[in-house]
């Protein structure tokens, strides 16, 4: 059989490799976990690990429906609080994902084997089992590890129905189809486009099909919609978060890459109430979860229509950086967190530097043998403009990696037929177009290598390990992260917080002030100077630090809180009020911003409005402090 010749029968050979690509992929994800779960994250996730961690763990506990519509697509999180509910630890999680992964690498190079030949079907599992970010991403509790698998069977369930236009087929493509929305709802732009191509190429030969797609799509979708409109009343097919990520992506000085804008609190939950009260604010009501979506999409609309220029040079940058081969961190730093194991510091790992060029050619060269079915060519393409149409990271690219591998196959196919056959030129032309792009790999063409920093992830391990009470090694990676960035604000509050509560009053007062020097109005140093100068018996300063944090607009719970604790100790007691309610308006279910509130009003003599503010409060959020305080309240 000549080695570019797809692999029909499934004998010994092709299912050896299958099998072959599985287990090195499992040994080495396994090899990998030996060191993860050592590190600093693996039993403290952290941000949208943490948030599915959460809420796994409110499934497991019982709370199988929940009381609030679906913000995020909710398979992932079901998927996580079924192994909690079993009984799964963090570690055998992991090794249940990685078990998954292991599938979707074998599946892959099946696919291949099939289009493209041995060589490439060899070559393929050999790239995915030792694929640096799916093995990384596949450790993290995050969405990866069903969506990769999940887009590869879709798009293989559609190209089954494609070919044999039987009713089971379009049906099993449906609910393989609502199983992806269900992860990541991006992929709803996949029935779509397949509907329009049916009408346009069958006419009313497609009404069938597309009615048992649709079928199939809804068996699962349907009730998740039923449930976002019995407990929210709201019509919510998936999720809620389509119109703020979009925004994210879409607005005056976006960057394209990071989920973050300036009138936004950097932290996750921070930035989710600032997006709710603003869309409120902007529309003189309360919203609801898919108006304040439908919100922040005509925002983006918006900006988009003014400025279409901008706009078409931010998407071009987008599509520049989906290309590239550098994974662009989200949530967490790919090269700084993998490099704390050791396969990815002693292993040879693949990563989109290879793949990415070999998946164009095969994209681009796509004759012959090797030549990719519409479905294989055509749904990858529309999932990637997807992806480039909200922002580009490293974590949303790597879950089409398994579709970029059939392509990168058919691209080592035809490199294989052309030497067999002696076709020097296309040959000639295509080695070419790998060196061009290899090149530009090369080049760092956004300076993305050159302006890498681990100050960031340095900053996080401090955090983290200060909420551990393990003050030496947040010492350490503050000032690690001070050394590689000494520009770095947040840094310098954070050690200077740590100075503070350790009673370093000299060393904290200098760290908080080279942090205004570095960025003047930084609300949170501002009120950690008032705290300290306070506890110092400075009560003037103290005074004004606080009175500064009145004037400012700022959101940051902790500079509010500050403050407002402050205010009261000088007894200032309605600015302390002021300030704890504006706190409780940003965060209603803060204990202490509530508690607070309720007895500076006390003091103010106001007891019914004092009542109020703690009975406002879920009975599950109210500490016993509150309720000790509700009973004082409610004394005759």
């Amino acid at each position: 059989m000549p080695l570019s010749e797809p692999a029909q029968k499934q004998g010994l050979f092709f299912w050896g490799v299958v099998l072959g690509s599985m287990l090195l992929a499992l040994a080495v994800r396994l090899l990998y976990l030996v060191d993860l779960q050592h590190t600093p994250f693996f039993a403290a996730p952290q941000m949208d690990a943490l948030y599915h961690h959460q809420w796994a763990g409110r499934l497991a506990a019982g709370d199988w429906i929940g009381s609030d519509v679906f913000f995020r697509a909710p398979l992932y999180p079901y998927f996580l609080g079924l192994l909690y509910k079993l009984g799964l630890d963090g570690f055998a999680v992991r090794v249940v994902q990685f078990v998954i992964g292991s599938i979707t690498v074998g599946i892959t190079t099946a696919i291949v084997l099939r289009q493209s030949g041995r060589v490439a079907g060899i070559a393929i599992g050999l790239m995915l089992a030792l694929y640096g970010p799916l093995i990384y991403f596949e450790g993290e509790l995050l969405l990866v590890v069903l969506e990769a698998l999940l887009n590869l069977l879709m798009v293989w369930s559609l190209h089954r129905a494609v070919s044999d236009s039987s009713t089971r087929n379009w049906f099993v493509a449906g609910v393989l189809l609502s199983l992806a929305a269900l992860t990541r709802p991006i992929v709803l732009a996949v029935p779509l486009a397949v509907a329009v191509v049916l009408l346009l190429k069958r006419k009313r030969e497609a009404i069938k099909p597309l009615g048992v797609y649709a079928l199939g799509f809804m068996l699962l979708v349907g009730p998740v919609l039923v449930r976002n409109y019995v407990v929210g009343k709201d019509i919510v097919p998936i999720a809620s978060q389509g119109g703020l990520n979009f925004y994210l992506g879409n607005h005056e000085g976006a960057d394209g890459r990071a989920a973050l804008a300036e009138n936004f609190r950097a932290t996750w939950t921070g930035g989710l109430e600032d997006a709710q009260r603003q869309a409120e604010i902007a529309e003189g009501r309360s919203l609801k979860p898919s108006e304040v979506s439908r919100y922040w999409y005509g925002h983006a609309f918006s900006w988009i229509t003014a400025n279409p220029w901008d706009a078409g040079k931010l998407m071009f940058r987008k599509l520049r950086y989906f290309l590239d081969p550098y994974e662009i961190p989200n949530n967490q730093d790919y090269y700084f967190f993998s490099k704390l194991t050791r396969v990815f510091n002693q292993m040879p790992l693949f990563n989109f530097f290879w793949l990415g060029p070999l998946a164009l050619l095969g994209l681009l060269w796509n004759r012959g043998p090797q030549s990719l079915p519409a479905s294989y060519r055509l749904v990858p393409v529309l999932l990637a403009l997807v992806i480039v149409a909200f922002f580009v990271c490293g974590r949303f690219r790597v879950s089409l990696v398994p579709l970029f591998a059939i392509w990168a196959g058919a691209g080592i196919a035809g490199l294989v037929q052309a030497f067999q056959n002696r076709n020097w030129k296309p040959l000639g032309f295509m080695a070419l177009f790998l060196a061009v792009l290899v090149s530009l790999g090369f080049m760092d063409v956004f300076d993305f290598r050159k302006n890498y920093t681990p100050a960031e992830s340095h900053l996080r391990l401090g955090i983290h390990y200060a909420s551990q009470k393990q003050e030496s090694l947040a010492e350490v990676h503050y000032k690690q992260a001070i050394q590689v960035a000494p520009g770095f604000a947040e840094a310098k509050n954070n050690l200077g917080t740590l100075y503070a509560a350790q009673g370093k009053t000299a060393d904290a007062e200098r760290l908080f002030m080279e942090t205004l020097r570095i960025a003047p109005g930084h609300p949170k140093a501002i009120s950690n100077l008032a705290s300290l100068t306070f506890a110092k018996g400075e009560k003037d300063r103290a005074l004004r630090y606080a009175q500064q944090i009145r004037t400012m607009d700022t959101q940051d719970p902790n500079a509010l809180y500050n403050a407002a604790v402050v205010f009261g100790n000088l007894g200032e007691i309605e600015a302390a009020q002021e300030l704890f309610a504006r706190l409780g308006h940003l965060q209603p279910w803060n204990a202490g911003a509530r508690l607070g509130e309720a007895r500076a009003l006390f003091l103010l003599g106001n007891r019914e409005r004092a009542r109020e503010v703690l009975l406002s409060m879920e009975p599950s959020r109210r500490t016993p402090e509150i309720e000790d305080f509700l009973k004082q309240l409610e004394a005759p």
